[in-house]
């Protein structure tokens, strides 16, 4: 049983790998189930087997990205020895992910925008696990005296926060490039948002 679970990962896998470069070269409208079969090496039907959709493809591409930034940045922090340098690690690996999307071909960047309500409930998805993962490194920081004391609803805040800021420009960064040198400047928006609680 294990066994075939294995092989239908394994085929999942190679599917939204498949879709990922087609989406990234031709767009989510330009690409049909028939191009992500024939890409995959698979029948049509095996692609129905796991998929209903061009879309739920789609999400499973952007849902494997959050998935990559989290891991990449769960690495860069625990690499890192001060809470300040951990949101600087956290952030930078946001933003440089950001900032690569914001490179992507127009036509991936106008599907975005078309197909924004998908990207935003995947995003919601993992808004807990970034909130989480920023309440952890404030609460590490409090308790090395690095920040001062502030009660759980405080921190709780400043983590909403701080998620919230990094998730405003993410927008510009990714479709507009509008600020194409922020993710240059984390250092800075760090510092100036940690300053009220630093020790």
């Amino acid at each position: 049983m294990s066994e075939l679970l294995e092989k239908d990962e394994v085929i999942v896998q190679e599917i939204v790998s498949c879709a990922r470069g087609l989406f990234e070269k031709f767009g989510l409208k330009k690409t049909t189930m028939e191009d992500i079969a024939k890409e995959a090496g698979k029948g049509k039907s095996s692609l129905y087997y796991y998929f209903e959709s061009k879309y739920e493809i789609f999400e499973a591409v952007v849902d494997q990205e959050m998935q990559e930034l989290f891991h990449v940045a769960e690495n860069a922090i625990s690499k890192s020895t001060t809470a300040k340098e951990k949101l600087k690690a956290y952030s930078k690996v946001r933003l440089g992910k950001i900032n690569k999307l914001g490179n992507l071909s127009q036509v991936v960047k106008n599907d975005l925008m078309d197909n924004m309500s998908v990207v935003m409930n995947i995003k919601k998805k993992h808004e807990i696990t970034q909130f989480n993962l920023i309440k952890n490194i404030i609460e590490s920081g409090i308790k090395s005296g690095e920040f001062k004391k502030i009660c759980c609803e405080e921190v709780e805040l400043l983590a909403f926060l701080f998620a919230a800021t990094f998730r405003g420009i993410a927008l510009p960064m990714c479709v507009d490039s509008m600020f194409p040198d922020l993710s240059e400047k984390v250092d800075d928006i760090v510092d100036i948002m940690i300053d009220g609680i630093a020790n």
